[in-house]
């Protein structure tokens, strides 16, 4: 990884810690499945929290976008992850927790690969782009496991 720029501490052991959202209703729901409760409610916090963060994912492109330096960016698509958001919320309300939770994992998806396109068009640090392929597979992995609890 000669020439790379390290990912600064901090963002990298914040954005760690945001995963224990991601995976404490998976956990949770395992232990309910062992005990014989519902986990919807452990369903329903990580769509909610898989909004926020695609929220705030939006947010820090939104922020960059109106950058004076940033020529290029489209302000109005940094708008787009927190209506993806806002529709998992409604799809697991209106449909169930494995349509909120699999519109969930697939925004995450996109914003995985908006932002290393982005990287690698130099509009984010390289540091960033890597950041986020470790923080998002941490996050899809924690969904693919609870959308999997939600389909047993």
């Amino acid at each position: 990884m000669t020439g790379h720029t390290p990912i600064p501490a901090r963002a990298l052991w914040g954005g760690l810690a945001g995963w224990i959202p991601f995976w404490l209703p998976v956990a949770l729901a395992i232990e309910a499945r062992f005990t014989g409760r519902s986990p919807a409610a452990e369903f329903a916090l990580f769509t909610l929290y898989g909004a926020l963060i695609l929220s705030f994912l939006g947010g820090a492109r939104w922020g960059r976008a109106l950058a004076p330096d940033n020529e290029t960016a489209t302000w109005g698509l940094a708008l787009l992850p927190t209506c993806l958001g806002l529709a998992a919320i409604g799809l697991h309300w209106a449909l169930g927790a494995p349509a909120g939770i699999a519109l969930i994992i697939l925004g995450l998806c996109a914003h995985l690969f908006w932002d290393r396109q982005a990287m690698r068009c130099g509009e984010l640090p390289d540091w960033y782009g890597r950041l986020r392929l470790v923080l998002s597979a941490g996050a899809i992995l924690a969904g693919l496991a609870c959308l999997g609890l939600a389909l047993l």
